[in-house]
């Protein structure tokens, strides 16, 4: 009964800490690529931090299958002045791991 309690809880605890969170809805001030090793980074006027993560900069992997999707929405956003919301999956050392964006309706 120990080993099943242990599990359940382990199992509990890892899906909680893997839940993603949205960033409010905010606009980009800047986005670039090639000061890392192979991600894109997108800054905010608002400057949020979600996850607890150190930095309010937003990175987004070159290997997430959706890179080049982001990449044109975040650019269509930057160049209306249009608020979008990130989904973030934790920390990326200090920046948050973005893994999707959405165009917001303005608020």
């Amino acid at each position: 009964m120990k080993k099943f309690i242990c599990v359940f809880l382990l199992f509990f605890i890892s899906q909680i800490a893997m839940a993603d969170t949205t960033t409010p809805p905010i606009t980009i001030k800047s986005v670039g690529i090639g000061w890392g090793l192979a991600e894109l980074y997108i800054e905010s006027n608002e400057n949020v931090i979600v996850e607890d993560c150190a930095s309010a900069r937003l990175k987004v992997s070159l290997t997430n299958p959706m890179f080049d999707h982001i990449l044109s929405i975040a650019l269509s956003a930057y160049h209306t002045n249009s608020k979008v919301t990130l989904r973030v999956k934790g920390c990326d050392g200090s920046d948050m791991n973005a893994v999707s964006i959405r165009v917001s309706e303005d608020v």
